[in-house]
């Protein structure tokens, strides 16, 4: 079994929305939400969107969708919202099953192919955890990806966080994961939190699995299949024009 959860509970609060959450936006005349939903839809069942701060609002753009609804009711980070999704799974999943995690405002991008490629690349490498990689421009701002002398990711270290040495990587954690269920179901709660924000991180699980010799891989994929996350106004129509750009040179 595979299932999907989508993280969609954030209050939006670069992006001034006031009223509805940020992933009912409009990215190109089409709520945010549904990239991400319709194309989880096609590789997982059941699919998860976790909800939070103006939750109507996304529940009703999904009302006609085949969802299962978990509420954050406080927002603590991504491996809470990802807590509340695998609470929605207790007596569906077992120790066999993998689940894929993405954010609602950044699944725009993401093909069928890409995600079957991504469950494919999981499973061959024997990863607990597999997250997708891309290698941009200007990485500024996102996490880098630090990859031991095998290949597997050693570390995701914050752009705050970096050596000069660590800036100059270009590959970066595109936001889009493959995990096993098991592996997930027994870790989440170990994430500590954070002394900075005091919320809770899902790429802290990459330090636990590698603290348990369990494997994390890195599966790239080139940048036209990731695009940009959305958290300001300017980041959206950046989003929508890399987007136009991308699919009409691949046609």
């Amino acid at each position: 079994m595979i299932a999907g959860i989508i993280l969609a509970a954030g209050r939006g609060t670069r992006i001034k929305s006031t009223i509805n959450n940020k992933v009912t936006i409009p990215f190109l005349n089409k709520p945010m939400i549904l990239y991400g939903v319709e194309l989880l839809s096609q590789v997982s069942s059941p699919v998860v969107v976790v909800v939070g701060a103006f939750a109507d609002s996304v529940r009703e753009v999904l009302k006609n969708y085949d969802v299962i609804f978990a509420h954050q009711i406080d927002q603590l980070g991504t491996a809470h919202a990802v807590a509340a999704g695998l609470a929605e799974l207790d007596g569906i999943a077992n120790g066999d099953s993998l689940v894929l995690v993405g954010y609602g405002d950044h699944m725009m991008f993401y093909s069928v192919n890409n995600a079957n490629d991504l469950i494919a690349y999981h499973k061959k490498e024997g990863a607990v955890m597999t997250l997708v990689t891309a290698n941009m421009v200007d990485p500024h701002a996102y996490g880098r990806i630090i990859r031991d002398k095998q290949g597997s990711v050693e570390a995701i270290i914050e752009e705050k966080d970096a050596t000069l040495e660590q800036k100059q990587i270009k590959e970066i954690n595109a936001g889009l994961y493959c995990f096993n269920y098991s592996f997930l179901k027994d870790n989440i709660n170990k994430i500590g939190k954070s002394s900075v924000t005091g919320e809770y991180y899902l790429t802290d699980l990459v330090a636990l699995a590698n603290n348990q010799d369990k494997k994390v891989a890195g599966f790239e994929v080139e940048f036209k299949n990731v695009g940009i996350g959305i958290n300001k106004p300017e980041e959206l129509e950046e989003s929508q024009k890399i987007y136009l750009q991308t699919k009409s040179n691949s046609s």
